[in-house]
């Protein structure tokens, strides 16, 4: 039995009261919180180990609900294109990958996640299918071995995509049951699999509706982009030949409900909300790549005032360039603010807890992640608020959300293990991981003839 106890920081816990505790304590059992609270209400044990986090934010660790780790060679490649454009640069520097490409790429956006305070994330991966290795495989194990509680979202497509992405719906059926066989639920539940479409005019409805069948069948959930920009739904209705919005397919294809993620979000009907919330669909919301690809201005406030459980994330590392959810926090803010004209739109204590505890309810970790509460899994981070941008820290809560960024992350626990101390990584040498990036990026830009990007 492994005790730690963090002790003398600010602790926020998130839980359904909010309770703060300026000289508190979080004391750690193996995996899970025994104790938070104040120190001086702190039972009298002897423990393994005593982390003094003075002058230290201990918080439950960030929920980030969509990104694609898998594209973080692409990172600064074509920001100034379109969507449709951008994916035409990243897709063959992707097809380019081989086991060990796929693994330090994955590592590298876990590494990244967990620096930035972000313990709980899905990364929707979306890959070739090459003989030799599943891609998937490579992710798991790159999740597995940082420690980072994640879930892969397995996407599909199954038509009018590059050819060496798509598969046969029997062939979905094949790969996926044998991930849930292997993957889901491994490492006590830190891990999980989750499936769905990648774009919708990569699906026809019997696709939908039988990766529908195959989620149920095994128990997972669905995660998928949804009407990112009005380009969106204009493909939409010339691809199925009707005047038909993404979200009133998905509902007709029976792709809505509490098990159902759905992201970026951005130009959906008063109608479309509605069925959203309606059948109780999970909203994950990423205004800094909308504002990166120019597609869209995310008036958020619409999904709050219809009540839809939502949660945050920032995309993936080369759609904004970065894996920082404060910066996420703010966007939101900012965007919200704007979009209806109205400073409370979206206050900080409501997209605080986005990226916490409403976040995991989003990916359905809520009984795990999200909130310091005894008998939790013990994912927790710490902010060092003693620093410029931070001082005088007269409201925490708007120091999070309006000043705070994920290098200001300190110590990182999942599960109960002390990931990053100092935010020095302590599960790999950082150092060996960068250089071995670097290698492999342009090893992969020059076999897919992308060498125009190898000296920008």
């Amino acid at each position: 039995m492994a005790t730690t106890l963090l002790r003398g920081g600010h602790v926020m816990t998130f839980d359904a009261d909010g309770h703060e505790y300026r000289d508190g304590c979080v004391l750690v059992v193996d995996d899970r919180i025994q104790f938070v609270g104040a120190c001086a209400d702190l039972p009298r044990r002897p423990v393994d180990r005593v982390l003094d986090v003075t002058g230290k934010l201990v918080m439950p660790g960030l929920v980030n609900g969509h990104s694609h780790l898998s594209m973080i060679f692409g990172r600064t490649l074509g920001p100034e294109k379109r969507l449709l454009e951008w994916l035409d640069v990243q897709m063959p520097l992707m097809e380019a990958f081989d086991e060990e490409a796929m693994y330090v790429a994955q590592m590298l956006g876990c590494l990244e996640n967990l620096k930035n305070g972000n313990t709980s994330l899905v990364e929707n991966l979306f890959s070739t299918h090459p003989d030799g290795y599943m891609p998937e495989d490579a992710a798991f194990q790159a999740i597995s071995d940082a420690g980072i509680r994640g879930t892969v979202a397995r996407a599909f497509e199954g038509r009018h995509f590059r050819p060496s992405f798509m598969e046969t719906l029997d062939q979905q059926a094949r790969r996926v049951t044998d991930l849930a066989h292997r993957w889901h639920g491994a490492g006590d539940d830190r891990l999980r699999l989750s499936i769905g479409p990648l774009l919708p005019w990569c699906m026809t409805e019997e696709m939908y509706r039988e990766t529908r069948a195959l989620a149920d069948d095994l128990d997972l959930c669905l995660h998928m982009h949804v009407a990112e920009s009005p380009e969106f739904n204009q493909l939409i209705a010339r691809h199925f030949g009707r005047e038909i919005r993404q979200v009133e397919l998905l509902h007709e294809t029976g792709c809505l409900g509490p098990d159902v993620q759905v992201a970026a979000v951005s130009d959906v009907s008063q109608r479309e909300i509605e069925l959203l919330a309606e059948t109780d669909t999970r909203v994950l919301l990423d205004p800094p790549t909308r504002l990166f690809w120019g597609t869209g201005f995310p008036a958020l406030k619409p999904f709050l005032d219809a009540g839809l459980t939502c949660g945050l994330a920032t995309n993936g590392p080369a759609a904004n360039c970065g894996q920082d959810l404060f910066e996420s926090m703010k966007y939101a803010c900012a965007t919200a603010k704007t979009a209806a004209d109205d400073p409370l739109a979206l206050s900080r204590h409501r997209v605080l807890r986005m990226a916490t505890s409403e976040g995991a309810r989003a990916i359905d970790r809520d009984h795990q992640a999200g909130r310091l509460e005894v008998g939790m899994k013990a994912d927790l981070i710490t902010v060092d608020l003693r620093q410029p941008h931070l001082s005088p820290t007269l409201d925490i809560a708007s120091a999070l959300v309006f000043s705070a960024k994920g290098t200001d992350v300190r110590e990182v626990m999942v599960d109960g293990k002390l990931l990053i101390e100092n935010r020095e990584a302590l599960f790999i040498d950082e150092g060996a991981l960068l250089r071995q990036a670097d290698v492999i990026a342009r090893r992969c830009l020059r076999d897919a003839g992308l060498h125009r990007y190898l000296h920008q």
